[in-house]
């Protein structure tokens, strides 16, 4: 069986999201990883845009959610994304890797999470 799949990684956003309502107050910068693993082979797509998943389609996407709502946990943002591209893309499997950047004594905390269906 052939499968692949497609990645963005480092994708940032600015997005409200924090516990405290301080911390939501104004935007701060976090990143995305996604990786989505197509229905459909990603072989032999006759180098055709319509065969494929528009990772540029994808990206604006999860800017949108995220920059479009507030989140108290990094966490429920990343099941969000994954709801969206399942509703939106015929996919197999959906990973997403949220990284904020809150904690001055460390590069970020991250929250990892996948579905398969």
């Amino acid at each position: 069986m052939e499968y692949g799949a497609i990645e963005i990684n480092g994708l940032k956003v600015q997005s409200k999201v924090g516990v405290t309502d301080a911390e939501r107050s104004s935007p701060q910068e976090i990143s995305f990883d996604i990786r989505m693993v197509p229905k459909r082979s990603i072989f032999g797509i006759d180098d055709c845009i319509g065969n494929t998943i528009d990772y540029f389609e994808v990206s604006e996407s999860v800017k949108n959610l995220s920059m479009d709502g507030e989140w108290k946990l990094i966490e429920t943002l990343a099941e969000k994304v994954i709801d969206r591209l399942f509703v939106a893309y015929p996919l197999s499997e959906v990973r997403v890797i949220v990284r904020k950047y809150v904690l001055s004594d460390t590069d970020h905390v991250s929250v990892s999470l996948s579905r398969t269906v």
